[in-house]
């Protein structure tokens, strides 16, 4: 709009420049003398200060008519509503929609709202958020006392269908006014509710869900629709940190040495099942034995060679042993 009225105010000034240049001046000739005494006609105008003040009001006046014409014609962008105010009735319950409108200037002013889903972060990160130069997250105290600090981001909306009552309760600026201390508010009460290691642990869940629905509760008076709330980070401070560090490397070595002892257990008992093998084993040999005393002999060569079933001992002996009876026995 304001490149619309430097254009305007450009044109005006050259039309003015030319009206009074072939309106509101005569023409008229002087002579003029050189310095070599050479007299010269020269044409000259002289203005007519009537007709120029007469153009350059007229000038004024339609630049005055053509800014108040504009200033009622107003266009709603995609995704915005516009809320009237007329200076005899107040604010009107009907609101403008997407598109060209022409209000009466002067008065009936127009206010818009972007009623788009809109972002509201707060957060450590410069750059981040609203506050991009400043660190704009919270310390929350927990139910010990301790402190918590908390990045989080709400996503949410003007209620198109009550702009109007949003707008004489809370104005233009509602997100700084209203929403970011509603946040504030609603975290702190929340976090209070929980322990330092319930925010650590996986109910930071169940957390932000509380602080979701909290959040939305309050706002709806307010006209204004909550649709999404993130929990982004939360951090602790050094010695609860440092506590979780220690606690973590504690279970580790815990764990680990519970692995050693399940390994030497197992061990143990693989070595009692293995004596229990041999005591049955030796058991069976005695008994064996016990039955046919040819059997330790037996053993013997059947350790030696697996498939010899007869021997025949050094010279200067008459024993002759019959493996294959004694297997034919021991079975």
């Amino acid at each position: 709009m304001e490149l619309f009225y430097l254009i305007l105010i450009v044109l005006l000034v050259i039309i003015d420049s030319y009206l009074i240049q072939n309106y509101a001046s005569e023409k008229k000739s002087k002579m003029v003398t050189n310095s070599m005494g050479v007299e010269t006609i020269v044409p000259a105008f002289d203005v007519q200060t009537g007709k120029a003040v007469t153009i350059i009001g007229s000038s004024v006046l339609l630049f005055v008519i053509i800014v108040i014409v504009a200033m009622g014609v107003i266009v709603i962008n995609p995704g915005e509503r516009g809320v009237v105010f007329n200076i005899f009735t107040g604010v009107s319950p009907n609101m403008l929609g997407e598109g060209i409108h022409v209000v009466v200037p002067v008065i009936n002013r127009v206010f818009l709202y972007d009623v788009k889903r809109l972002e509201y972060t707060m957060s450590a990160m410069k750059g981040d958020g609203l506050k991009s130069f400043d660190d704009d997250s919270m310390w929350s105290p927990t139910r010990e006392g301790l402190q918590v600090g908390l990045d989080v981001t709400c996503w949410f909306r003007a209620d198109p269908s009550k702009l109007n009552l949003l707008h004489q309760k809370l104005g233009i600026r509602y997100a700084e006014t209203t929403v970011r201390p509603s946040i504030r508010s609603v975290l702190r009460s929340v976090i209070a509710g929980y322990s330092i290691v319930d925010v650590y642990s996986e109910k930071r869940t169940l957390i932000q869900k509380n602080i979701f629905e909290q959040l939305r509760d309050s706002l709806a008076k307010d006209n204004i629709i909550i649709e999404e709330l993130l929990l982004r980070d939360v951090r602790f401070p050094a010695e609860f940190t440092k506590s979780i560090e220690e606690k973590q490397v504690a279970q580790q070595s815990a764990e680990r040495m519970k692995f050693v002892l399940e390994k030497e257990q197992r061990e143990a008992e693989r070595k009692v099942i293995e004596a229990e093998g041999q005591s049955k084993s030796i058991k069976i040999i005695n008994e064996a034995l016990a039955n046919n005393s040819s059997y330790l002999e037996y053993l013997k060569v059947n350790k030696l060679v697996e498939n010899i079933k007869v021997m025949v001992v050094p010279s200067g002996t008459n024993t002759l042993i019959d493996l294959k009876s004694i297997e034919n026995t021991t079975k």
